[in-house]
């Protein structure tokens, strides 16, 4: 083996992320995340996104990161991949990691016959229901061959990738989606933070973070919201986030009568503030990934009451750190919910709890560790 450092081994890896948007989503907050932290001395970080630079985007421009645009036309745009080709040969990029499929199927394509360019794909969700797709099904196997590394978030994604995207099992590493916890924690005061989003000094207060998309079955919060209410009536549901549903949402609230208890924050960026008001924190996905807002809110010591779809049960320990309920099912989510505004001294369990497994088992750190070994060519040592 040839150990003589080049050239090429002197300068900051270069490592460039495909993504659709960076817009504000769990897997653009983790590579915004990533970026922010990684040493640029030691990995050199660009973005280019296929649809749009989002939020995400514009912010990390701002901080002096490149972020390439290129507008994917529908169908197969097959100038995106000579595209992106020019581009990855004109940064001199070693590593392409590409975030969901589409990203993943241009990327390959691009880097295909490139000479030292490593290709990681990191697959963060599912949609609902599953489907087939016989041409992804019979091209992927090809396609995973120019994939050196292939990622997915969840146990439960790694399996659906095999079994109906036919990705090769023994390929697919599972890196756990992580978060900081120290920077998860806040010093601000919890009266002022009330007064700033308009909230009685003594409502309880229970929330989420989420895309407001279909895909987030928000319409089963708001009914079981509905349910809490009529045994909690000074109970409070705070709503972060943006999405096509979001006006849809907002008359849902007020047709069930609760447009006064349903407060709709929009996009925040100040949710590390926002947590440690949640006595309880919701998701009602139809499917989920490892959600990043489940392991902040937990970070904070808040314990959740999620559907037990996804990976939320590779986050949550039922029972001991929140509860899992049925999708849909929305007496069992009430009766979990109620449970915990009802006992403090159980709610306090739980978050605690909360805390400590999200620092055992989702460090931001761990997560990094893995990705810069895989950057760099090695097996994580995470499986």
């Amino acid at each position: 083996m040839n150990n003589k450092v080049s050239h090429r081994d002197a300068r900051p890896l270069r490592v460039m992320h495909v993504l659709l948007t960076m817009g504000v989503g769990g897997a653009e907050k983790l590579v915004y995340d990533m970026i922010r932290r990684l040493d640029p001395a030691t990995v050199s970080s660009s973005v280019c996104c296929l649809q749009d630079v989002g939020p995400l985007g514009d912010s990390l421009r701002e901080q002096g990161v490149p972020v390439f645009l290129h507008e994917r036309r529908q169908g197969v745009d097959w100038s995106m991949v000579g595209w992106l080709r020019q581009l990855m040969a004109a940064e001199r990029i070693d590593v392409i990691h590409a975030h969901q499929y589409t990203p993943m199927f241009y990327a390959t394509l691009a880097a295909a016959g490139l000479s030292g360019v490593r290709v990681v794909y990191t697959e963060h969700g599912r949609l609902y229901p599953e489907q087939w797709n016989w041409k992804r099904y019979l091209f992927n196997p090809l396609l995973s061959l120019g994939l050196d590394h292939i990622v997915s978030i969840a146990e439960s994604t790694a399996r659906a990738m095999a079994r109906y995207d036919n990705f090769p099992a023994r390929k697919i590493k599972v890196v756990h989606n992580g978060v900081d916890i120290d920077a998860c924690r806040t010093t601000v005061d919890p009266a002022a933070k009330r007064r700033s989003l308009g909230l009685d000094a003594k409502c309880r207060i229970i929330g989420t973070a989420a895309r407001l998309e279909e895909i987030k079955n928000i319409p089963m919060m708001l009914r079981v919201f509905k349910r809490v209410l009529a045994a909690r009536p000074d109970t409070v549901l705070l709503i972060a986030g943006r999405g096509t549903q979001e006006e849809n949402l907002k008359a849902l609230a007020a047709e069930m009568g609760m447009a006064d208890q349903v407060r709709f924050l929009g996009l925040r960026f100040d949710m590390t503030e926002i947590y440690p008001l949640f006595e309880v924190f919701l998701l009602t996905s139809f499917t989920e990934g490892i959600s990043v807002t489940l392991l902040e809110a937990m970070a904070n010591g808040v314990p959740a009451v999620v559907t037990g779809v996804g990976g939320n049960g590779e986050v949550v320990d039922h029972g001991a750190t929140g509860y899992l309920v049925p999708l849909d099912d929305d007496e069992a989510m009430e009766e979990e919910i109620l449970r915990i505004l009802e006992d403090g001294r159980h709610a306090e369990t739980l978050g605690a709890n909360a805390r400590q497994r999200v620092r055992e088992h989702f460090s931001f750190e761990g997560m990094l560790d893995s990705y810069l070994d895989f950057y760099r060519g090695k097996e994580s040592v995470l499986q």
